[in-house]
């Protein structure tokens, strides 16, 4: 499973360790570097209850200096369908309507109010086209993770059960029907 993760503020930077401990990608034999270098040299992985995520990070994507569109950062993060946004104190509020994907379909935005402080909180929003079901966990209005307790849990499992939820309703869930249906057709033919 592949999450967007995009890092959004006055400047972009990658500050924030809730994915990190599970470990590099050069223990399982992983190569994210081709000779074109497309891929970039790192990314963030995890595994959270049997599923395995691992993140198209803007700030580890290849950054081209000429290349106003980024396109190369906006190939991987705009195939999937979970993005997470966050936002450091300042940055402007985000919009999912400036980003124009078909897959992109739930966005969960984090921002982090006052960083690097005994006080550091950090609150969650998720935005998801009326087409997708609801789903878990719960987020409580002016819920805030103190410190970050108990986000990376809580974020984990919003990722993954709104991937699940898109995948099962509207867009994406007629194009996995069709398929499926295909699929099946051609075993009919075959057998």
């Amino acid at each position: 499973m592949g999450m967007g993760v995009w890092a959004r503020g006055y400047r972009e930077t990658w500050g924030h360790g809730a994915f990190r401990g599970q470990g590099s990608l050069a223990e399982w034999g992983l190569r994210l570097c081709p000779p074109a270098d497309s891929t970039g040299t790192h990314s963030l992985y995890t595994t959270y209850h049997g599923y395995e995520v691992m993140f198209h990070v803007s700030t580890m994507l290849p950054f081209t200096p000429r290349n106003p569109q980024q396109l190369l950062r906006k190939r991987h993060i705009g195939n999937d369908i979970v993005t997470i946004v966050f936002q450091e104190p300042g940055a402007r509020p985000f919009s999912p309507r400036a980003l124009r994907s078909h897959f992109q379909h739930i966005f969960i935005v984090v921002r982090v109010h006052e960083p690097c402080t005994p006080h550091t909180a950090y609150s969650v929003a998720v935005v998801r086209p009326e087409e997708t079901p609801p789903f878990g966990p719960a987020l409580a209005a002016g819920q805030r993770f103190l410190g970050g307790v108990g986000l990376r849990p809580f974020l984990l499992a919003k990722a993954i059960n709104g991937e699940n939820a898109a995948a099962r309703g509207g867009r994406l869930g007629a194009m996995a029907a069709r398929t499926r249906r295909q699929y099946l057709q051609e075993l009919l033919r075959a057998h």
